[in-house]
Order: C-alpha cells, then sequence, then structure tokens
C-alpha cells in the first residue's frame, strides 16, 4: 500500500470537508472552483490497481457522506431559489396584467 495513495485521499477528504464549509456559507462559485482539483486527487489515488484496505475504505466512506451533504444542501438551495424565481414570476405576471387591463 502505498503511503502517497493515502496521502491523496486525505488531501481529498480535507477538500471535501472545506466543499462542504462553503456550501454551508453559500459559496457554490468557490465549491464550483475545488471540485476539479478534488477530482483530480481521487483519479491519482485510484490509478493503481492497489488493493482496497480498510484506511482507503474508510476515507471513501467519509468523502461520501460529505458529498451526500453537499448534494442535499445544494438540492436545498435550488429548491429556494425556484420558490423566489416563482415568487418573482408571478408578482411579474401580476403586475403585466394589471396593465393590460388598462390600469
Amino acid at each position: 500500500m502505498s503511503l502517497s495513495r493515502y496521502r491523496l485521499l486525505d488531501d481529498a477528504l480535507t477538500m471535501s470537508r472545506r466543499m462542504v464549509d462553503l456550501g454551508d456559507a453559500g459559496d457554490w462559485d468557490a465549491v464550483i472552483a475545488l471540485e476539479p482539483e478534488r477530482r483530480r486527487l481521487l483519479e491519482q489515488a485510484f490509478a493503481t490497481h492497489a488493493p482496497v484496505d480498510e484506511v482507503v475504505a474508510e476515507r471513501v466512506r467519509a468523502i461520501l457522506d460529505l458529498d451526500k451533504h453537499l448534494m442535499a444542501k445544494s438540492i436545498e438551495v435550488r429548491d429556494q431559489l425556484a420558490q423566489e424565481l416563482g415568487r418573482t414570476n408571478r408578482g411579474r405576471k401580476a403586475t403585466s396584467a394589471y396593465h393590460a387591463a388598462g390600469h
């Protein structure tokens, strides 16, 4: 088992935690900016055919748990934005209807 795989996974886990913190803070641009680097770390970690041991499995589970949290948060934000857009569009339609009625 190569020590570098552990280091790569530790770095990816640290980056995943940072992405969750940023997502929780609403900084989705920063989350998106970090994703390619994290993907590169994970691809490097699994470029080898070395067997997966418990340390590797534990890191992967932790990263997946963080991803679930990040995904849930992004869906929550998306739904909030959709509601806000819906309210804005309804207001715009009401205003247009009011003006079309000659007021």
